[in-house]
């Protein structure tokens, strides 16, 4: 994922005011253990997983994968990842280090003349240094084929991130990332902030869709292009700096109604932005003198949504995901869409005095109209006793999960990360009722939750997945499901080994694995992330009969 240094400190942020949690990337920060011994699996039997490297190489890797399977034909498997050069063409390794694990996130101060802020500069100007590999297979993942974007070329732009992929229940398959940076060092011209990033990137995020299971792609076409305020609700208030308000799209289709959305993210104003003065650039600083985005005293982060009726090729408008009266951010995995309903669930700064709720607090929020208004319920806090040692802590982009059931309406299963265990609490009703969380996962004392995604089958299996990271920076990939629609869980571990800390001069630092996914359907989990077992990141592929689950 291409958030870039500003917008995780944003996160970050959020993070410390939400759940008071510490700046450790760790699911039970200062509690864990000083040993630096992973254990080699979690107390689970044997996987009974396939497992291979699928996507990257030495010189170029793949992470931050998504992988879909075709609702019309199980064998019909599609898998993007982001494929990121491990060195620039020049010989540098590209970026300097975002995360060390086990230690604090720290920022840092950067400078538009520091080292590492020019590496950044030169690693976005580099044409191509970032790409979407493509594979799909047609029987069931025995033979692979294999391909790249194009869009860097249809749109002449250096980059293709921030890979996403989807399905719609007529076969379609669909494809997507952000294509952005014009050619070169193009963008630069109109100044940098201090962490690297350019003022103003030109392009957005764009898809492309097949209807001959991956063997021809479409044209692609922009979804949420930059700077485009015509195309937002006028209340929405996005900042139009940097990838805001497009970053890290996400696709979620609704098969009972064929329509498709795709999310962004970014900054938005919670001001009058006509109120907000932005510094004059300056042509003789470095970086123009450009200071990055707007101060957080006047933005927060949003979540934007939208939606097409036939498939893609047109678009509605761009509404952000929650409200003023109900404010927050909605992650990665955190809307789902089924029945005509689109449905989120978040964390709440705030709620109207009339709710009568201390915040923050768990919100549904359901739209009937593709996103422009929503109908809000509060969902039942987890009981003391659930939040176990170390209570709710920061969980990056998957904090709330959501997933709509697809073979029933009103079936929503909402997850909620304590302490060492993910809780999952059900509706059946459309939130007007909850039954008590029940646990889908966990991990063990000296390790911590990654990478968390969560799906319902089209036949209502409850699919959900993780990494448990240990202190050594080593991890593996771990896997649960509900055979009874989210009463019930089973875990399975997916990997079959631990996979090694990054060899840092393969793997960009990771930068390009801020997520994995799944897909599920009547007779498989399929899994792919970010794994280092081949001596560089790599996308890995893993298939888990739904038999091992009972």
């Amino acid at each position: 994922m291409r958030l870039n240094d500003k917008l995780r400190s944003v996160l970050w942020l959020a993070a410390i005011l939400l759940f008071s949690c510490t700046l450790a990337y760790s699911q039970d920060g200062d509690r864990r253990p000083s040993s630096t011994s992973s254990p080699e699996s979690q107390s689970a039997p044997k996987p009974e997983s396939d497992e291979y490297l699928l996507l990257g190489n030495p010189n170029r890797g793949a992470g931050e994968p998504w992988v879909v399977v075709n609702p019309k034909d199980p064998d019909n498997i599609l898998v993007v990842g982001m494929a990121t050069l491990n060195r620039l063409p020049t010989g540098e390794t590209p970026i300097r280090p975002r995360f060390r694990p086990g230690q604090p996130f720290r920022m840092g101060k950067p400078s538009w003349t520091s080292p590492g802020t020019l590496l950044r500069v030169k690693e976005l100007s580099v044409p191509d240094g970032s790409r979407t590999d493509i594979a799909v297979t047609r029987d069931g993942g025995k033979t692979w084929s294999f391909a790249q974007d194009d869009f860097r070329q249809t749109f002449d732009k250096n980059r293709c991130s921030d890979s996403f992929a989807g399905a719609a229940a007529n076969g379609t398959l669909y494809m997507g990332c952000i294509a952005y940076l014009n050619r070169g060092d193009a963008d630069y011209a109109e100044g940098y902030a201090p962490n690297g990033e350019a003022h103003f990137y030109h392009g957005g995020s764009a898809i492309a869709w097949s209807t001959d299971k991956g063997k021809t792609w479409s044209k692609p076409v922009w979804v949420h292009p930059a700077l485009s305020p015509s195309l937002y609700a006028p209340t929405a208030n996005p900042v139009f700096e940097q990838a805001a308000p497009w970053d890290r799209p996400v696709f979620v289709g609704d098969a009972s109604t064929g329509t498709i959305y795709v999310s962004g993210m970014g900054l938005a104003y919670t001001v009058d932005p006509a109120t907000v003065q932005r510094p004059k650039l300056n042509p003789a600083l470095p970086g123009q003198g450009y200071p990055g985005y707007p101060p957080s005293d006047v933005t927060r982060m949003r979540t934007f949504i939208r939606a097409s009726h036939d498939g893609g090729r047109t678009w509605g408008v761009i509404y952000p995901m929650d409200s003023n009266e109900y404010p927050g951010f909605v992650g990665v995995y955190g809307f789902s869409a089924a029945f005509g309903h689109l449905v989120a669930a978040y964390d709440a700064t705030k709620v109207p005095a009339a709710d009568n709720v201390k915040c923050p607090c768990t919100v549904l929020s359901i739209s009937d109209d593709d996103g422009k208004s929503f109908v809000h319920k509060l969902i039942p806090p987890l009981p003391k006793e659930d939040l176990g040692e170390g209570g709710r802590s920061f969980c990056g982009l998957s904090c709330v999960m959501l997933s709509a059931d697809p073979s029933k309406e009103g079936r929503y299963a909402v997850a909620r990360q304590a302490g060492r265990r993910v809780m999952i609490s059900l509706t059946e009703d459309g939130g007007n009722t909850w039954g008590l969380p029940v646990e889908a996962a966990q991990v063990p004392a000296n390790a911590r939750f990654q990478h968390l995604a969560m799906k319902y089958s089209p036949t209502g299996n409850l699919g959900l997945i993780w990494k448990a990271a240990y202190p050594d920076g080593t991890f593996d990939q771990w896997s649960s499901v509900s055979l009874d629609g989210g009463h019930t869980f089973k875990t399975v571990r997916v990997s079959h080994s631990l996979s090694p800390e990054c060899v840092r001069d393969r793997c960009n630092f990771m930068m390009g694995d801020d997520l994995s996914s799944m897909d599920i359907d009547s007779k498989f989990l399929y899994v792919v992330w970010g794994d280092n077992r081949a001596g560089f990141e790599g996308t890995w592929f893993g298939k888990v009969p739904l038999t091992a689950y009972k």
